[in-house]
């Protein structure tokens, strides 16, 4: 009896150890992800998400390119500043508010990469008056980001705040769930020609469906962030 108890003793003190060495592991791969915006087995802190509904859209393909090649061109930000969290309002089916920060985008191996509870912002196109031209916000679909549930109603309000404390106020124009083999079209303002746009893609890869809104430029206000 108490050669058994002692090897249950040995025996659990060895699987406190092996489950600390496992979360340890774990804690150290999720920070390596976070740091070097790299996905590993298993980890999914960054994982990659996939964009082709629309990449034809916001010229995401040539932008890739462009950013593995160099950073972002502050001059795409315009004269506001670069944008830092987005705000919008819950709908029917999802009373709470969204507060999300945007992070800098991560191409990778001809494609892209996702933190799991950030947006990524691309610019493909430059300023324009001052404004950011075409604002394409990606992320990984979820409870933590944008899904289904969360998508807002049309003629809604979306607010992007800035890091010189502006706010880019957008009206959603459209937003629903597309298949992964879909292409998006931009559809309002002539194709946002003539104003400001925002674009949000946030890809649930497991159901292969892509989450869009659309939204034009209202206003530039100042902001306390």
């Amino acid at each position: 009896m108490n050669r058994l108890r002692k090897y249950l003793i040995v025996f659990f003190r060895y699987g406190v150890m092996a489950g600390c060495a496992v979360v340890s592991v774990f804690v150290l791969s999720s920070g390596y992800e976070s740091v070097y915006s790299r996905s590993l087995p298993y980890v999914h802190t960054v994982d990659p998400v996939d964009l082709t509904t629309v990449a034809a859209a916001s010229d995401l393909d040539l932008q890739r390119a462009e950013l593995e090649k160099a950073p972002t061109d502050p001059k795409r930000y315009g004269q506001f500043g670069k944008p830092t969290v987005l705000k919008m309002p819950g709908n029917q089916a999802n009373q709470a508010n969204l507060r999300l920060d945007i992070a800098e985008p991560i191409p990778q191996g001809g494609g892209w990469l996702a933190r799991s509870t950030a947006l990524h912002a691309v610019l493909p196109r430059p300023a324009k008056n001052g404004d950011i031209s075409l604002l394409t916000l990606y992320c990984r679909s979820s409870f933590r980001t944008i899904n289904s549930q969360s998508l807002p109603a049309a003629g809604a309000n979306i607010f992007v705040d800035t890091d010189q404390k502006w706010r880019y106020v957008y009206k959603v124009t459209a937003a629903r769930d597309y298949r992964q083999q879909d292409r998006y079209v931009l559809t309002s303002s002539q194709s946002g020609q003539q104003q400001g746009k925002l674009l949000i893609a946030c890809n649930d890869s497991a159901k292969q469906v892509t989450q869009v809104i659309e939204a034009d430029l209202l206003s530039v206000q100042g902001a306390e962030i």
